[in-house]
């Protein structure tokens, strides 16, 4: 309980962070502000500051829904409520990050006009790959439930085929963040993290398909030796 009640404080804060500081951002902006960048990191439009609430506002949804879902998850098995919150969590800081770069960038370069050498693919997706690998040690301690984990027919049928799917699942997602992360550590160009970057994300599906694959023939073996 203790620590369920430690992770719902990091919660709230990481969600309402975001737009407490874009509000006091709001403050030191001018008017027009870079609004768009393209691949390479280039400005591609120029927008109002007050564009900037956007993201904020998404995050406060997204921890809205998460929070349903923390609960809802948690209907029959009480332990699963601090896995999705320390899930959420790691969600809710890669919008805090999001936020961060591009308040930071947006204010040197409108109002400073000194620019600043951000990749924000690189700062973004390695924060994603830290995000996954955290998530693929949460996964192995949810219990079986409809809303989040490794949930197909095969995984629902039990509670052990649960358990050694999530541990499935989790090892894929640790792999890719690992790679995700590393990867957007040694890249040097905005376009090279961003390919490479999606290429992981695109991957980590069929692998953990795979994955699942394998492991439910290894089980069928074990039962019939």
């Amino acid at each position: 309980m203790r620590h369920e009640k430690l992770w719902r404080r990091l919660f709230c804060v990481l969600m309402l962070l975001p737009l407490a500081a874009t509000l006091t951002a709001l403050l030191l902006l001018p008017a027009e502000i870079p609004a768009h960048y393209d691949a390479a990191g280039n400005i591609t439009r120029w927008g109002s500051r007050y564009e900037t609430l956007l993201l904020p506002l998404v995050t406060l949804l997204m921890g809205g829904f998460l929070l349903l879902v923390s609960r809802w998850s948690s209907r029959k098995a009480p332990e699963n409520r601090t896995a999705v919150l320390a899930i959420g969590c790691g969600a809710l800081l890669v919008f805090n990050v999001m936020t961060g770069v591009f308040l930071v960038k947006a204010y040197r370069i409108a109002a400073l006009g000194t620019g600043l050498e951000l990749s924000v693919s690189r700062i973004l997706f390695g924060v994603t790959g830290l995000l996954l690998f955290c998530l693929g040690n949460v996964m192995p301690k949810l219990q079986r439930n409809g809303w989040c984990g490794v949930r197909t027919d095969w995984t629902m049928e039990n509670d052990e085929n649960w358990r050694r799917g999530q541990v499935a699942g989790g090892g894929v997602m640790m792999a890719a963040g690992l790679v995700l992360a590393v990867g957007n550590a040694l890249l040097s160009s905005e376009e090279a993290s961003l390919v490479f970057s999606m290429l992981c994300i695109v991957l980590m599906l069929p692998a953990l398909l795979i994955a699942l694959a394998l492991l439910r023939r290894k089980m069928e073996k074990e039962r019939q030796g």
